[in-house]
């Protein structure tokens, strides 16, 4: 599609209220920005979290999202590594700078240049596009909070350093478990058993029921028998009944022990003295961690999905386009497993 064609956005025009499309216009990218006219945008729990519980909304009427793949069609003064009609997906940084601008849920979003990579050929939008929060979230749960060696560093953890990966299924859980192994660990990871497959297939060396009454000790049993020391989880679903079952795998293994959480760890929830846990905050991939950034959007990323090496969760097409926003919102409320919830526009 030409530049030309009209902006259209789903607003969030008050509190609580539903999305609205209405026309706004086309922004200009600034020195370090491109302009993407948007062909997929995923949608990310934190949508709805964000309307019904206030977050990161200070004016209205607001636009949400942060995950879209498409066409881009003007970049910044600065901007090198993209020009018009790369095709590419990226990560918005809306909630972060409060820009409208910035913002997924409309045809066309500007995006820092630094938090977009370019697509393969072969790979549809609608496919691309579950693998943006994927992918930021675990390169910040990984090389941020874990503090893993980042990707392509001359250091690299010892063949015996494995990781817990709780809700290995979600979309951060698997983007997790591919960069993991992509860093040389051992992944160990809990899902539930229809997505078993899929997990190991994504290069788990054991995978368990998250539900068995089990399944620590089983994930235990797995890690002793490959010889291999977990002292790094990641709880991609971070809920009052998980944290208890991350810490007690945790502590069935030697040295200090270390867990990324994507939500606030709860006061009423014991922690051990040996256990340092820090929450995954999402904004960093915009501009505390952009050296991690551009490294795996602008070098690594484009490589990884061509060669296979990260591939994108399932999704799931609500019809529609913008219109179809706010049933994908009301459906991700009552809960998904195993997808993401996408909108093609």
């Amino acid at each position: 599609m030409s530049q030309t064609t009209a902006n259209l956005a789903a607003l969030l025009p008050s509190a609580g209220a539903k999305l609205v499309v209405e026309e706004r216009p086309i922004p200009t990218p600034g020195p370090d920005e491109i302009l993407v006219r948007n062909h997929a945008i995923a949608l990310n729990p934190i949508d709805w979290k964000r309307i019904d519980f206030n977050i990161a909304l200070p004016t209205y009427p607001a636009i949400l999202g942060s995950d879209v793949s498409g066409v881009v069609t003007a970049v910044g003064s600065n901007v090198t590594a993209f020009q018009p009609g790369d095709r590419v997906l990226g990560s918005a940084a809306g909630m972060s700078t409060a820009n409208p601008d910035h913002a997924a849920y409309q045809t066309y979003t500007l995006l820092l240049a630094s938090a977009a990579a370019k697509l393969p050929a072969a790979l549809p939008f609608r496919d691309a596009v579950a693998a943006v929060t994927s992918v930021s979230t675990a390169t910040l749960a990984l090389f941020d909070v874990l503090g893993l060696p980042a990707p392509e560093s001359a250091a690299k953890p010892p063949t015996n350093t494995g990781i817990l990966v709780w809700g290995a299924a979600s979309a951060t859980g698997a983007g997790t478990v591919q960069l993991a192994r992509l860093a040389g660990l051992k992944v160990f990871a809990t899902a539930s058993p229809q997505h078993h497959d899929r997990v190991r297939a994504l290069g788990t060396t054991a995978v368990v029921d998250y539900r068995s009454p089990t399944a620590v000790e089983d994930l235990v049993a797995a890690a002793k028998e490959a010889g291999v020391n977990v002292a790094l989880a990641v709880d991609s679903i971070s809920t009052d009944d998980t944290f208890p079952l991350v810490v007690n795998f945790l502590a069935r293994f030697e040295g200090p022990k270390k867990v990324a959480h994507l939500l606030q760890w709860p006061e009423h929830v014991a922690k051990p003295a040996d256990v340092e846990a820090e929450w995954v905050q999402g904004f960093k991939i915009w501009v505390a961690r952009k050296d991690l950034s551009e490294l795996v959007f602008n070098r690594l990323l484009t490589g990884w999905l061509e060669k296979g090496e990260v591939v994108p969760g399932p999704v799931r097409v609500t019809d529609g386009g913008l219109s179809g926003l706010q049933t994908a919102l009301d459906v991700l409320r009552k809960g998904v497993s195993g997808e993401k919830l996408v909108v093609e526009v």
